[in-house]
């Protein structure tokens, strides 16, 4: 099975990056500044981007300040079955995060690597939003 991972150290608490992956004042500071989030584990996250992509995402395990994984339910084709896993890590006494990002595409070729750039971008926003407060979401269209 095909994996990508990105690894990111961030300067906040593993329950804010838990919070910011998990409830839709996080996912809206960093991914998408429109999205519905059902904060709960099996709850769907409802990302609106441009045009007609608008993944859904099922969050099929929550591990609060440990562990996420998102699981594509709906959107494009090639999005669909997607897997999210984003483990959390403390080090240094509780003030800096290790984030270990993965995500098991079942596109090929160029699609791999859209989604391989794709991630690395949102999860430097995800570290900008959740050292400064403010990261760089996508806005949708009005």
């Amino acid at each position: 099975m095909k994996q990508i991972i990105h690894a990111v150290h961030i300067h906040a608490t593993p329950v804010a990056v838990y919070a910011a992956l998990t409830t839709k004042s996080g996912v809206t500071g960093w991914w998408t500044r429109k999205a519905g989030v059902e904060e709960r584990e099996g709850g769907t996250i409802r990302f609106t981007f441009g045009g007609d992509f608008h993944p859904q995402m099922k969050q099929t395990k929550l591990e609060p300040g440990r562990r996420v994984e998102w699981l594509c339910v709906a959107g494009h084709a090639n999005w669909q079955d997607n897997r999210f896993t984003f483990q959390i890590e403390e080090r240094k006494g509780g003030g800096l995060s290790a984030v270990l990002a993965g995500l098991c595409p079942r596109a090929h070729g160029r699609g791999i690597r859209h989604l391989q750039l794709q991630l690395g971008l949102y999860l430097n926003s995800l570290k900008q939003f959740c050292e400064k407060g403010a990261g760089a979401p996508f806005t949708p269209p009005a």
